[in-house]
């Protein structure tokens, strides 16, 4: 998937935002899944690390930033 410019500026301050939010709130920052990503999270083929510790939640986040 392509995005436009207009899309990956939108994803990166939504990005940006998320991670103010997680520094924000601090310890009392929570990985809460939906439903819809718990299901995904079970199949075989997509594990989705990122949703297993907030660590490795804020390096995808990081990570992400660095690729838009």
């Amino acid at each position: 998937m392509t995005l436009t410019t207009q899309e990956q500026a939108v994803l990166k301050a939504l990005v940006k935002k998320e991670l103010a939010d997680i520094k924000e709130l601090g310890d009392s920052f929570d990985i809460v899944n939906s439903p819809f990503l718990s299901s995904i999270s079970r199949m075989k083929a997509m594990d989705i690390q990122f949703l297993k510790t907030e660590t490795l939640y804020i390096k995808f986040l990081e990570d992400l930033i660095q690729k838009l």
